[in-house]
């Protein structure tokens, strides 16, 4: 999706943009990171590859189809990683013929936090930055052109 906003604040590699929320805000993947919902607009942190400044009118993208894509691993992800621990745990559990839940649910815990620490690191490599809505053109200079 995109949509035009205006630069308010541009910290190193990052900009703070005001959009202005449509109707299709409402259904927009990263309204989770939109902040400041009021009078129709919301302020997005978005990546500023273009070196845009403050007062400028610049056109954003959100990438949604990889919120998606991104969102299904991570819930896919833990959850076979949930079902493998449970599953070493019952394994465990008839090896040692300890009949405990404990066994279950140390097995669900480590799954959890491997699966987790191994999604973590996937999205690191794979991901990087691309989940980040950026700025992919400047519309039009702004008034505070070239002032930091």
């Amino acid at each position: 999706m995109r949509d035009n906003g205006m630069v308010l604040h541009v910290e190193k590699d990052t900009a703070d943009v005001e959009v202005h929320c449509l109707e299709a805000c409402r259904d927009c993947s990263a309204k989770a990171l939109c902040t400041g919902h009021t009078r129709n607009r919301g302020r997005l942190t978005v990546k500023n590859p273009l070196h845009a400044s403050p007062g400028d009118l610049v056109t954003i993208e959100i990438p949604e189809g990889r919120y998606n894509q991104a969102l299904i691993l991570i819930f896919g992800g833990l959850l076979v990683a949930l079902l493998a621990g449970l599953g070493a745990g019952h394994l465990i559990s008839r090896i040692l013929r300890i009949a405990s839940p404990l066994v279950f649910l140390l097995g669900a815990g480590v799954g959890l936090f491997s699966g987790g620490l191994a999604l973590f690191f996937y999205f690191k490599k794979k991901f990087g930055a691309g989940l980040y809505p950026r700025i992919v053109d400047i519309v039009d200079k702004g008034g505070c052109y070239g002032q930091a």
